[in-house]
């Protein structure tokens, strides 16, 4: 507490010299007052404003070309952005939509409207921006760096700044709508915005609403995605064992003679040996999967100040948003979990019951139908609910936030300005689930001797019949198993701050005729988070087909942070010297939680240099921290699951002889837990998931990370050219990460990374199925992948950026203009170390397991644009670059290779056509065809990648999976 009010009455000191220079400046100086202005990337406000950090503005030209319904699908497709949550995600999606800079996660991704933060809508700390108004921007600007010394914490990969319109006056009414060329993916959006200037200018009031409508695009609607097909064999496959009818496994004593996965033969009414790579011996999970998920959404969005006087502007915003996504997944089922069932069950064949007998050595006198056959046998089933339908998911989101501030001059000093605001927000998430099944009701429907009672009849049992094939569950049955659940997640976030902002008149170089700029500013923010639901989602295995549990959790973060930064202009119009300008920055912070406190800070330095006007280099070196979310503090650990493509101790990959034998496969299985009856029956993982266990830690502190940027900036002197070049490099130490449940099973049997196949630490991380031996089911610990600060991320690459307007009058045409831009992305590295005794993952070039979607080492976006009296005609061209499969980490298991044609992917280039009409003058049209040619996407199988992003056989949210779509749009202006 003494370090900080110190630290407090140091900048509150400083503040005042700085007001008395600035005041001695004022008397001595111009008295002509010139517009001040901020920019994204610095609170410094200044005459001319420039940026010593890289900015990409997406204005209205590119939102037109795309016709956005989400601010998330116009920023997706940008060459610095990377795939995150949204439409295209469907199992793993959190029923938000977020941005990723640079692909290095979208909680070091900084989103701000106007400026300001906005309330995370989730736990993990990201900005839903569904909440964006698209109708109301005026542009995106994206800084593509470090940005926590003007920012504070998450800026890391970069700063998504929304800027809204201002002084919009009059009225204006969108409508739009869409579709695909197939006829389905249909979307809706209207939009009015009503604005009023006030006394003559000296204030402006806006309110825009807005309401979206969407509907979804199934897996089984694209002919290349209907069918499961299996990234290592190349043909259908890699279906989930939880088929219908169910596949069945059997424990010990049984699995000496029914071992591996067993299917009731229809013909013969006894249990025979699974195949589980064709229907129906195993389920194609595909076709009821959403490839785009439907969004509901209504939008209110207040803007409004008035300036009292020169001193003093009063103003404020309201964000209010609601949106329902829905989430498609195959039916639920039993998901091989054991159960206990009575022989005498009712659905249990004679003949099936004679063999069960046998196998359990059950004798003939139990060996019965109904109530004398008493005796239970424990069996894994897999049944597949199929005479439910899908497993509904339903979120609904809802934001509000509201901001009151006052800005102005401060009295008697020219030059200096104040800005001091207060904002408040909330996020409130419900999640409720529909077609889902209690595991504890199916054990009771399945403790049953007729087909009318069960056992135990509390809650109006219904005996359940898993036995027989699809059809076979009545809608009663499913009546008494069902049960809906709901979670709710809250999240508010308290902000109090206040800068200042202006010149220093004493303080000026010898060389310069502009003085220091100064920003001083202190922030104070509180995040509180948590989340609540229901028993049945908080009970490991409760709510059949779900994963992990969510229990119950919440925490408090505060901040409390100074910052200062500087600009000063130490040379102008010298030869070869036409600005030459140092900028500094520097922030303090104090991260406190229930259980740690910290004080760390952040700092930038840069230098600006144009030797001759027209042409800038600019470079800026940063400490940018991410302080850990409320999930990564405070989720408690769970099992839920994790891809793993394929059990390094599966089937005949070992063998009886080596049991107990030092230095073998075998061995180092049994060690994991693999039982000795099930040596050369363990199954793959069901559906290439597996059981993983993870969770929060307390005691994590904030993330470290080094960027580094150096570019120029080519403006020709009189021409409509412009161009910028930069690089950029991101390393992140002491980062918040933990091993995929690839590594830890790679580390673990792999001989190139465990060479005499001991018992390691990563062996230690894996517990398995204690009946199967396999990693997939329920009610054990399955692979362990905790949160650590001992990760390192190292990021880098080049951006380029051009610009020309060319008219054609040049050329001796009337006709209008063209407007021509480009924007490029060369990615050079992007490695990825978990832990320090693990290898560094390569993502540069490449997909897989570890890596997820692709990161491709060249993606660029042109757009042209033909302007002619009432015409605008745009074509836009974006560009993905090849890839390959990762050639570190899980992709090296001994499971096995891909095939030949997925273990890479070639570039792709999708084509946009925008063509705009303004009818009259109150009114215009727009056409849009968004990927041209009816690209489709790469082929590249399943289990690849992450489930949450390699399906359909593809990568959906990196690739154009819809096809061709149609826009048209209607804006009338009053």
């Amino acid at each position: 507490m003494f370090k900080r009010n110190v630290r407090s009455a140091a900048a509150l000191a400083m503040i005042g010299t700085l007001g008395a220079m600035g005041a001695a400046h004022a008397q001595e100086g111009d008295t002509q007052k010139l517009e001040r202005i901020e920019i994204t990337g610095t609170r410094i406000k200044s005459v001319g404003a420039e940026s010593s950090s890289p900015i990409l503005s997406v204005g209205k030209e590119d939102m037109s070309i795309k016709q956005p319904v989400a601010v998330e699908e116009l920023l997706r497709g940008l060459p610095a952005a990377y795939p995150a949550i949204g439409p295209s995600i469907n199992n793993g999606s959190n029923g938000t939509a977020s941005i990723d800079l640079r692909g290095l996660g979208s909680n070091r991704t900084l989103v701000l409207i106007n400026g300001r933060r906005f309330v995370p809508a989730t736990l993990t700390g990201t900005v839903d921006t569904n909440a964006v108004p698209v109708s109301l921007l005026e542009r995106v600007d994206l800084v593509t760096g470090g940005a926590s010394a003007v920012y504070g914490a998450d800026a890391v990969a970069g700063v998504v700044n929304f800027v809204t319109k201002r002084n919009f006056s009059g009225i204006e009414a969108t409508t739009l709508y869409s579709t695909t060329s197939r006829g389905d993916g249909k979307r809706y959006k209207n939009d009015l915005t009503v604005g009023a200037n006030l006394s003559d200018g000296r204030g402006n009031v806006v309110l825009h609403i807005g309401s979206t409508r969407t509907e979804p695009v199934r897996l089984g609607d694209r002919n290349y995605a209907g069918t499961v097909i299996s990234s290592r064999t190349g043909l259908p496959g890699g279906y989930s064992q939880t088929a219908a009818p169910a596949v069945f496994q059997f424990p010990a004593p049984a699995s000496a003679t029914l071992s591996g996965d067993r299917v009731i033969d229809p013909a013969t009414g006894l249990l025979r040996a699974g195949d589980g790579t064709t229907p129906p011996d195993g389920y194609n999970t595909n076709p009821p999967n959403y490839f785009e998920t439907p969004l509901d959404r209504t939008q209110a969005t207040a803007l409004a100040y008035y300036r009292v006087n020169d001193n003093l502007e009063v103003y404020g915003d309201f964000f209010h948003n609601r949106s329902l996504v829905t989430l498609n997944l195959a039916p639920s089922g039993t998901f091989l979990q054991s159960f206990a069932v009575p022989i005498g069950n009712p659905y249990i064949t004679p003949a099936l019951r004679t063999q069960l007998c046998a196998a359990y050595g059950i004798a003939a006198a139990n060996c019965v139908a109904g109530a004398a056959g008493t005796t239970e046998i424990n069996m894994l089933i897999g049944r597949r609910f199929v005479e439910a339908g899908p497993r509904v998911y339903n979120y609904d989101n809802t934001s509000s936030q509201y901001t009151a501030g006052l800005r102005g001059d401060v009295p008697l000093l020219d030059g200096w300005s104040y800005d001091a605001y207060y904002q408040s927000g909330r996020a409130d998430q419900q999640l409720t689930t529909g077609n889902g099944f209690s595991r504890s009701k199916v054990q009771q429907a399945l403790r049953a001797f007729n087909t009318t009672s069960c056992s135990v009849t509390t809650g109006g049992c219904v005996p359940l019949n898993v036995f027989g094939q699809p059809g076979s569950i009545t809608p009663e049955m499913l009546a008494f198993a069902a049960i809906p659940t709901f979670q709710t997640t809250r999240v508010d976030q308290r902000i109090l701050a206040a800068s200042v902002s202006g010149e220093v008149g004493v303080l000026k170089s010898p060389f310069a005729r502009n003085p220091l700029s100064l920003a001083l500013g202190y922030e104070d923010r509180k995040v509180t988070g948590g989340n609540a639901s229901d028993n049945v989602v908080q009970t490991q295995g409760e709510l059949l087909g779900s994963g992990s549990p969510t229990p119950d959790r919440s925490g408090v973060i505060k901040f409390k942070e100074a910052f200062v930064e500087a600009n000063l202009p130490l040379a102008q119009d010298l030869p070869f010297v036409h600005s030459l300008n140092l900028g500094l920055g520097y922030r303090d912070t104090d991260f406190k939680t229930a259980v740690t406190s910290k004080t760390y800070n952040s700092w930038k330095a840069g230098l600006d240099w144009s030797p001759v006007r027209g042409l800038r280099f600019r470079g800026e070196q940063q400490r940018a921290t991410r302080a850990p979310n409320v999930n990564e503090l405070y989720a408690p650990v769970v099992t839920g699951l994790a891809t793993v493509s394929a059990d390094p101790c599966k089937g005949t990959a070992i063998n009886a002889a080596d049991a107990g034998k030092a230095g073998t496969l075998t061995n180092l299985c049994q060690q994991t837990g693999v039982p000795t009856g099930q040596i050369g029956f363990v199954p793959n993982p069901s559906a290439s998931q597996a059981a993983n266990t993870s969770g929060g830690n307390p005691n994590l502190g904030p993330e470290k990370a080094d960027t580094t940027t150096i570019g120029l900036v080519w403006e020709p002197v009189n021409t409509a050219f412009s161009a910028t070049l930069d690089y950029w490099r991101i390393k992140v130490t002491d980062a918040i990460t933990a091993p995929t449940a690839g590594q830890v099973v790679d580390s673990c049997y792999n001989p190139l990374r465990n060479p005499g196949y001991s018992l390691n630490a990563f062996c230690q991380l894996i517990a398995r199925n204690p009946t199967s031996g396999g990693l997939s089911g329920t009610g054990f610990s399955g692979i362990n992948t905790q949160s650590s600060n001992q990760g390192l991320l190292v990021f880098s690459g080049v951006d380029v950026g051009m610009n020309y307007r060319f008219m054609l009058k040049a050329i001796g045409l009337d006709a209008g203009r063209l407007d021509f831009g480009l924007q490029l992305s060369l990615l050079d590295k992007a490695d990825y170390k978990a832990l320090p005794v693990l290898d560094t993952i390569g993502y540069a070039g490449h997909y897989g397991i570890d890596v997820g979607t692709p990161y491709t080492k060249r993606r660029f976006n042109q757009r042209t644009t033909w302007t002619y009296n009432d015409w605008t005609v745009g074509l836009a061209w974006r560009y993905i670059g090849e890839s390959t499969v990762q050639t570190t980490g899980a992709a090296n298991n001994v499971a096995g290779k891909f095939v030949k044609n997925y273990e890479s992917i070639p570039d792709v280039n999708y084509f946009d056509l925008n063509v705009g009409y303004q009818v009259l003058k109150n009114l215009r049209v727009s056409v849009t065809i968004n990927n041209l040619f009816d690209k489709q996407p790469p082929i590249v199988g399943t289990g690849i990648g992450p489930g949450a992003s390699n399906y359909g056989n593809t990568f959906p949210s990196a690739y154009d999976v819809i096809g061709r779509r149609y826009t048209a749009a209607l804006t009338a202006s009053f």
